[in-house]
């Protein structure tokens, strides 16, 4: 230790240590936030490019179920890098009032989203191409959050393996 130091100084240089040996991104990143999905024409260009499937959280604000799947499932594995290179994660919540745009560069509302994919149910994991087609059985509610992560590792390894044979 150094002499002189406060702990809150030793702290800061400790963070700024951090950011210079892991990267600011990942750092910010280290917090798991799930993307919205704003742009979902701009997530189909990076799914198309990068081969691999969107997952798309359609959540509700006043959903427990929902923050029971983001906060102890996706939070942590997006957080953790488990979707890198496999698919890409964003959510949408049917109580957002901003428009988004869908895959076919359409400005529409998250509820019209959700009345297009029948996803009204919340929670539910739709397993989406590029263009925006389901290519993989959606996960709908939670019915055991013990063996979550292994029916979404499931679905994704489904949705990649319909994706790299054209299907």
């Amino acid at each position: 230790m150094i002499r002189g130091m406060t702990a809150s100084t030793r702290i800061r240089c400790a963070l700024i240590f951090l950011l210079v040996v892991i990267g600011p991104q990942s750092l910010l990143a280290a917090g798991g936030d799930i993307p919205a999905a704003n742009n979902l024409d701009e997530v189909g260009r990076v799914s198309q490019e990068q081969g691999i499937p969107v997952v798309v959280f359609v959540s509700r604000d006043a959903c427990p179920y929902c923050r029971t799947l983001r906060n102890n499932i996706l939070k942590p594995m997006f957080a953790a890098g488990k979707f890198e290179q496999r698919a890409i994660l964003v959510e949408v919540s049917l109580d957002r009032v901003d428009p988004l745009t869908g895959f076919e560069n359409k400005r529409m509302t998250s509820k019209a989203f959700g009345q297009l994919y029948q996803s009204e149910i919340t929670p539910t994991l739709l397993f989406l191409d590029s263009e925006g087609r389901e290519i993989a059985k959606r996960i709908v509610g939670i019915s055991n959050l013990e063996l979550y992560g292994f029916y979404l590792k499931k679905s994704i390894d489904e949705a990649l393996r319909a994706i790299r044979s054209g299907s």
